[in-house]
């Protein structure tokens, strides 16, 4: 009976030690790369680009991708704009619809000088987080690797902030 009791409290334990690991951003990543967005002449925001190795080899690996703003954006131009990216990628209305209602629920209004993160981890999870709190998390592989592609994809629009951000900025 004791014995039930202790494994019943380890794992209530172990896994609101889980959830608490995705409530936070995570400390021992290494920057790949990093690089300012400016449409005409307006700077948009920095992007900065890490992983647990300090580069980048695929979408599908851990990573943590942070914005920090330099202008006022609402949350529904932050929506229209990945909609829009996303159209372009290819994709079809059925396969981005459900990621926009719940980024929708998630993304707040952003103000110049707020940071938001989107951290990718080994499972394939994303996490959003704004000024480093957790404000909500998508348990979707497809919508990790198509978020994290609008900057990192060779067919983005913005291929020379792809290759800063990837470490190829050289080439």
């Amino acid at each position: 009976m004791r014995l039930n009791l202790l494994f019943i409290t380890l794992i209530i334990f172990l896994a609101g030690a889980v959830h608490a690991n995705s409530d936070q951003l995570p400390a021992s990543m290494k920057t790949v790369g990093q690089a300012e967005l400016k449409v005409l002449w307006f700077s948009v925001y920095t992007a900065t680009l890490a992983s647990p190795e300090g580069r980048f080899t695929s979408v599908s690996e851990p990573l943590l991708l942070t914005l920090e703003y330099k202008r006022n954006i609402s949350r529904q131009n932050l929506l229209d704009e990945t909609e829009s990216q996303w159209k372009q990628a290819g994709f079809e209305d059925e396969d981005y619809a459900i990621w926009l209602l719940k980024l929708q629920d998630i993304w707040p209004d952003i103000s110049e000088g707020d940071s938001l993160a989107f951290y990718q981890n080994v499972a394939g999870e994303g996490h959003f987080y704004f000024n480093k709190d957790h404000i909500g998390s998508l348990e979707d592989q497809g919508f990790s690797q198509a978020f994290l592609n609008i900057w990192l994809s060779d067919q983005s629009d913005f291929p020379r902030l792809t290759k800063a951000l990837t470490g190829r900025a050289g080439d």
